[in-house]
């Protein structure tokens, strides 16, 4: 929608938005974690973790992994 949609339109628009979604719960717009997000996670684990050295590429790839699936680790 835009500010040139007619009034008609809009609510055509938002009815094929609300039945597409009550055809299809759970499966709207995907979220991708972005590299801030991604980084802040992978810090997090690092602290949890003891600040260990050397475990910058599996902190981060955790730190995806969870973000992208929603899966924490305890």
């Amino acid at each position: 929608m835009n500010k040139y949609t007619t009034q008609s339109e809009a609510t055509r628009i938002l009815a094929a938005q609300q039945t597409h979604s009550d055809l299809h719960p759970g499966h709207g717009v995907i979220t991708m974690p972005t590299h801030a997000d991604i980084a802040k996670r992978a810090y997090d684990i690092y602290v949890k973790n003891g600040c260990k050295q050397g475990q910058c590429k599996q902190n981060w790839q955790q730190a995806e992994h969870e973000l992208r699936t929603g899966d924490r680790r305890p």
